[in-house]
């Protein structure tokens, strides 16, 4: 308890009157108003359990039945009109004004608690038992202000007693109300026909009576919150009754009701909510949507927070045309065993699915685990494991993003990394479960060990190239199958300096195989191996110009690389998990052709290549990098990945070039072509260029051609445009939009039109997209008379303040529109 203060002392003969803090030794009473003042700043989570607690439950205007509080002029709420323009946020402009604190900027270092107490007033009197005050009354203690028209402290009872037009005032906070009312024995303070204003969050509210108990909860009778501008809220949240406890970070309402409009929307008997950011157990909003793939969706999610570093979710899912989707999640976070997140699903009769494959079941589900952990630090693990009952389920239930229902295959991968001193020694466990109809599940790696040299030891410069990999592959078809050892070994000497760098390097690469017996195969023990050079040097010039108005430094950086590998036979031999490299301008300087370990491919060749940068002085930004660079080959590549495919004969690859663009923070552009110049035509073309020249505003628009690598020559070129815009009409209106038409075919290939209502007090979006249902690298027939397009319709609702349902429109937003993200 804070003591009394019990001596006074008289400033000047005017009003003022200051106490001193030391207490009397012949008396030991309290100050009640000291006391109370006090106890307002002293419990930082009263103040934060009030703010959060009115963010759910206060409001301007009393539920039907309830009795209305009197509502006097709203303190510290300023019209836009008085607002300089500069400071006028889209907050203020949307809501025509705001509240500001005029303590926003006050001295805060000095708790209330340790400064000295000025009471001035019109008029006081004091007697042996009681202090009174009258006439504008201010009690002022630190950066904490009471105000009111009379103040009478009873010294023999310890209480304390402000009426008449009180407010009490603190940096971010301020609360009206026609009296308060302390007791310094039960440390209860009651404040009566109460208004509060939250600066922060901008929450405003009033109450018919707050009570603040002596162990910091608080209780709330009749009271009402928004977050809307006082004078005309569009929502209203109400509630008889309110229990709010600080220390637990929760808040109890009873006879909750929202009013939207004045018309009520909902209401609870009963609900238990968080007051801060701790996470708590509850309903959270719901998802609304509606698609061609199962009509009216809707989910409602229910969060238990089971303990700080472990919680779950279940969220019950209705799909008008298919029934109930259980789908749970559960995360679990240790400083042992790392982070883990376990995800379920499962509906026991898909009606639809049944339908259009009775010869299946209707039981559907889908299992999802993923783990990080670090274990010293030497030790790293990782899981990810996805599988699904079918392969339709990913199209057909996670419809939050295009992009995920594009899927191919769903990887299921476990691995443990040891880091040693010199070593690198990684353990994996790996498969995929595909989801394309024409396309089989790929190998099985039951176990691939990889052991890789990352010392740091050189001998005059040169420094050691040791890898060995040995991978044991299975299939759950009929296919060739056995174990696979890879292995480098080799010497490289890097060289840099200011003005460029040359690395030459030598390594021997070898492959073999243990295959286990298969009726196709005339050698189960191939191998092959070769030595590869390579030499690869490049140069630095750097010259002082300007670009767009700004002094730059631009470098003109020449690179050459030259790469031999020897030809080996290697018809004989599998493939597990390689695949020819789409060519780009990366390839020019890589040593291989093939992405995994079955080819060891030929070369003698000479990559050429130039690249110059433009860099602002000021910033040290790269606003401009241009790259061109063109292979030329000396002989014919033989090494393919299919026996049946021809030796690759020409003399010079197509000419890559690539172009990134930044020359502010409204504009990004990027570019890559490949030009084939002995067919005079385009390989692969891509464009995209995006501008932001204002906060929320975006506008998208990007080209891609792709013709398709050599190991794939029966598939068609594929050419499209896209253009996607989010676009502020003004504070309170926005249109968005994406689109994706395809330009061999004359057809659209998926598109999204939107709009959304942002205003003071809450937030509308209606989203609509029609798209064909194709995976990644999918060729659309449009000519296919059974060809269908999907469609969604989806709305997301947010009360500013309190939270929205709708979610699954922010990732389509995100998916759609390249750069847009959620708002707050």
């Amino acid at each position: 308890m804070t003591p009394f203060l019990t001596s006074i002392e008289w400033e000047a003969s005017g009003r003022g009157m200051l106490y001193d803090s030391g207490p009397d030794p012949d008396r030991s009473p309290h100050l009640p108003l000291a006391s109370s003042a006090t106890s307002f700043a002293r419990k930082p989570l009263v103040m934060g359990g009030l703010t959060a607690s009115m963010s759910l439950t206060s409001g301007l205007v009393q539920a039907d039945g309830l009795t209305e509080v009197s509502v006097a002029p709203w303190p510290d709420w300023t019209p836009i009109m008085v607002i300089p323009l500069d400071q006028a946020a889209l907050r203020c402009r949307q809501c025509q004004g705001q509240f500001l604190d005029p303590l926003a900027n006050v001295d805060q270092s000095v708790p209330p608690g340790e400064a000295d107490l000025e009471v001035t007033a019109d008029d006081s009197e004091v007697t042996e038992t009681m202090l009174y005050f009258n006439g504008n009354v201010s009690v002022q203690q630190g950066y904490r202000s009471v105000t009111a028209d009379a103040v009478e402290i009873d010294r023999q009872n310890e209480t304390a007693v402000a009426s008449g037009n009180v407010t009490l005032r603190e940096p971010g906070v301020v609360m009206t109300g026609s009296e308060i009312r302390y007791n310094s024995m039960s440390e209860q303070a009651d404040l009566s026909h109460a208004q509060y204003v939250l600066h922060d969050r901008q929450l405003s509210g009033s109450a018919q009576a707050l009570t603040r108990h002596a162990d910091g909860t608080i209780t709330i009778s009749e009271g009402a919150m928004t977050y809307c501008a006082p004078d005309d809220p569009s929502w209203v949240l109400l509630a008889q009754s309110l229990a709010i406890d600080p220390e637990q970070g929760e808040g109890q309402a009873w006879g909750a009701k929202l009013k939207v409009s004045g018309v009520p929307v909902f209401y609870l008997p009963w609900v238990q909510f968080p007051i801060d950011s701790r996470r708590k157990t509850g309903l959270l909003f719901p998802d609304i949507g509606s698609d061609s793939r199962g009509g009216v969706d809707i989910t409602q999610p229910i969060y238990f927070n089971l303990a700080p570093n472990y919680d779950a979710l279940y969220r019950p899912r209705y799909i008008q045309e298919r029934g109930l989707l259980h789908q749970g999640q559960g995360r679990w976070l240790s400083d042992t065993a790392g982070y883990w997140e376990m995800n379920g699903s499962w509906i026991g009769d898909d009606e639809r699915y049944q339908n259009a494959n009775p010869e299946v079941g209707a039981d559907r589900w889908l299992f999802n685990t993923e783990h990080n952990g670090e274990f010293g630090p030497a030790w790293r693990t990782k899981i990810a494991y996805t599988r699904v009952s079918d392969p339709e389920f990913i199209r057909d239930l996670e419809n939050n993003r295009l992009s995920a229902q594009r899927q191919t295959a769903l990887q299921q991968l476990g691995r443990v990394d040891w880091l040693g001193e010199d070593w690198q020694v990684s353990l994996d466990v790996e498969r995929f479960q595909s989801l394309a109809d024409d396309i089989r599940n790929d190998y099985q790696k039951l176990p691939q060990i990889t052991a890789r040299w990352r010392g740091d030891q050189s001998w005059m410069g040169v420094e050691p190239i040791l890898l060995t990999q040995l991978s044991h592959f299975d299939s759950e078809s009929v296919r060739v199958t056995g174990e696979r050892l890879y292995m480098e070994a080799g010497l490289t000497m890097p060289n840099r300096w200011a003005y460029g760098f040359l690395t030459p390097t030598v390594k021997y690469r070898s492959v073999s195989y243990e295959l286990d017996d298969f009726p196709l195969i005339e050698d189960d023990s191939p191998d092959a191996g070769s030595v590869m050079a390579s030499l690869d040097g490049g140069l630095i010039f750097e010259r002082q110009t300007s670009l767009f108005s700004s002094k730059v430094t631009q470098t003109l950086e020449p690179r050459a690389y030259y790469l031999y590998s020897g030809y080996e036979e290697q018809s004989g031999q599998p493939d597990f998990d390689s695949a020819e490299l789409t060519f780009s301008y990366d390839q020019l300087y890589r040593d291989t052709r093939f992405s995994g370990h079955d080819r060891i491919d030929d070369a003698d060749q000479l990559s050429l290549g130039v690249t110059s940068r433009f860099i602002d002085n000021a910033s040290g930004n790269e606003t401009l990098r241009a790259s061109i660079g063109q292979i030329f080959y000396f002989r014919d590549r033989e090494v393919r990945l299919n026996q049946i495919d021809p030796d690759l004969a020409e003399s010079t690859s197509a000419i890559a070039a690539e172009l990134a663009l930044s020359p502010s923070k409204k504009w990004q552009v990027r570019a890559s072509i490949l030009y084939d110049p002995s067919d005079n035509n385009f390989d692969a073309a891509y464009a995209q260029a995006s501008f932001t020249p204002e906060h929320g505003k975006i506008f998208n628009l990007g080209y891609t051609l792709r013709e398709p690598p050599p190991s794939l020559i029966d598939r068609p070129v594929t050419e499209q445009a896209n253009a996607s815009a989010h676009y502020p009409v003004n504070d309170t209106w926005s249109v968005f939009g994406a689109y994706a038409y395809s330009l061999e075919a004359s057809e659209v290939v998926e598109s999204m039109v939107g709009f959304e209502y942002d205003d003071c007090c809450w937030r509308v979006r209606l989203l609509y997209m029609r798209y064909v249902d194709t995976l990644v690298g999918d060729i659309v027939d449009f000519n296919d008379p059974n060809m269908e397009r999907e469609s969604s319709f989806q709305i997301q609702v947010m009360l500013k303040g309190m939270g929205g349902f709708g979610g699954r429109v922010d990732e389509l937003l995100s998916d759609m529109i390249r750069g847009f993200t959620k708002k707050p």
